[in-house]
């Protein structure tokens, strides 16, 4: 059933607008600012060449998934994993599949965080170095971003109900940011899995909610003579409870499956031609085993 979300669309609004809107949403949170300034912003510095004079300082031991910066791979970033732990433990647990060993991937997600967290690290930087130094703007050519792997939105979740219009909005400004900073590039959104301690129908109801959002901005650019960039990726009727290691974290077996999943859709925009019609739209996985 439709949800009739409203329409809070930000694609068109003036830079400046959008910067506020981006800076009034994001939320700051201790470890999201550690995890930028010791990991992240490193790891840019290294990959895009900002020649920016960093002190560099060891990440916080407050998660041992956080891992120190990689500083030994300086190719292309054309992939990037925005959002939280599930992308982050591509580094750890799930360091051995095909997502996590991508070397024009470049992650950026951190433990924790909330849609307005992911926010807040894009505010503090990372928008501005990532819109500058993207292959559609001025930047230096090393960053020709295709593909967002966004995994964000279940941090947000409470157990009593689905989300609230804040959490849908925040998470709609974090697609929109990444279409701002790259046009041309395609958006795969991640669904939120089942947790142990959210009831299932909550999950449901807020993943719909999202999926609602899909749907509006890719109709927003077909209406605008664009093709459909946001594909909406079903994992949580293929990894169940039982590949969980805790009350929400995959084992190595859910990376194995989650990897099968979306690895291909990476490839394929990869490979894609300018204009190919073959990508983009609602992607529904099966839930057979």
């Amino acid at each position: 059933m439709a949800l009739h979300l409203p329409s809070t669309s930000s694609l068109s609004l003036p830079n400046p607008a959008f910067r506020s809107k981006l800076n009034v949403t994001a939320k700051f949170k201790q470890r999201s600012y550690n995890t930028y300034h010791t990991v992240h912003l490193p790891e840019l510095n290294t990959r895009l060449g900002l020649n920016l004079n960093l002190v560099l300082s060891k990440p916080s031991t407050e998660d041992p998934f956080t891992c120190p910066p990689d500083l030994t791979n300086i190719s292309k970033i054309q992939v990037l994993y925005l959002g939280n732990s599930m992308l982050e433990r591509l580094k750890t647990t799930g360091k051995n599949t095909r997502l996590g060993i991508l070397e024009a991937a470049w992650n950026a997600g951190c433990g924790g965080d909330k849609n307005e967290n992911v926010l807040f690290r894009l505010a503090d930087g990372m928008y501005d170095i990532l819109e500058h130094q993207s292959s559609d703007g001025n930047g230096s050519g090393n960053l020709d971003l295709k593909v967002w792997l966004l995994a964000s939105g279940t941090n947000n979740l409470r157990p009593k109900a689905p989300f609230r219009d804040s959490d849908v909005a925040s998470w709609r400004l974090l697609v929109e940011a990444c279409l701002r900073i790259a046009p041309r590039s395609k958006v795969i959104a991640c669904d939120m899995f089942y947790r142990n301690d959210v009831p299932d129908r909550i999950v449901d109801e807020s993943n719909d909610m999202l999926k609602e959002v899909v749907g509006d901005v890719n109709r927003e650019l077909v209406g605008k003579g664009d093709e459909e960039r946001i594909v909406w990726v079903d994992g949580r009727h293929r990894i169940g409870k039982d590949a969980l290691v805790d009350h929400v974290h995959l084992d190595e077996r859910g990376y194995a499956i989650w990897d099968e999943l979306l690895y291909n859709i990476v490839e394929r925009e990869l490979e894609r031609v300018e204009g190919d019609e073959s990508g983009g739209g609602l992607l529904e996985c099966s839930s057979g085993p």
